[in-house]
């Protein structure tokens, strides 16, 4: 069997096919194995890290297929194991330096989900325009997408959760993002009061 999907002109077919699948299946598997004794890093549940690990683990190994060399040295095998462990391990480091400055999420006593709760330093600068005119001049300041995200959460009221699901987007992008367009609002606020 080829090393790697780069070795051959067609991907296998039929049973073929069905070892390869196997084959990076066990490479998951083992990834996950050799990191599940990780600590679970702040604001994460452990459930969701766990499906976190599992889809770093599939998207690394298929990455180490398509970069795999088989003149390397190393088996494919070993290779794919070690790029899912290192990617695993960069994500664990990065929530790690994220989590510790967070406070986790409150959750709903009934049903378990986290229950985001609206900055009321959002409302702040809608609340400080005098009248329509002036929030449509701010809003003006943005791009559309950023128009379309301050929208649905200031006038629908969605989560970020919510929104992250709409843009088929992670809640992290989003939280960054509207972040970001807080911050280009405040500026065109202050900008405004300035008479710049």
């Amino acid at each position: 069997m080829p090393e790697s999907p780069r070795d051959q002109p067609l991907p296998p077919r039929g049973e073929e096919e069905q070892e390869y699948a196997n084959q990076l299946e066990q490479i998951v598997q083992h990834a996950l194995r050799r990191t599940q004794r990780w600590k679970t890093p702040p604001g994460y549940e452990t459930a969701y890290w766990n499906e976190e690990r599992e889809s770093i683990a599939r998207i690394a190994v298929w990455i180490a297929t398509l970069s795999y060399k088989p003149d390397a040295g190393v088996s494919f095998t070993v290779y794919a194991f070690f790029k899912a462990v290192q990617a695993i391990r960069q994500e664990h480091r990065l929530a790690w330096r994220w989590g510790i400055g967070t406070v986790p999420m409150p959750c709903d006593a009934i049903t378990g989900e986290p229950v985001e709760l609206m900055d009321p330093e959002w409302r702040a600068p809608f609340e400080r325009c005098e009248s329509d005119c002036d929030l449509q001049l701010l809003l003006a300041s943005l791009s559309e997408p950023e128009r379309e995200m301050i929208c649905w959460q200031c006038l629908e009221g969605l989560t970020e959760r919510e929104i992250a699901q709409r843009l088929n987007l992670s809640k992290t992008a989003v939280h960054k993002r509207l972040a970001r367009v807080k911050r280009k609002l405040q500026k065109a606020l202050v900008e405004k009061e300035m008479g710049r």
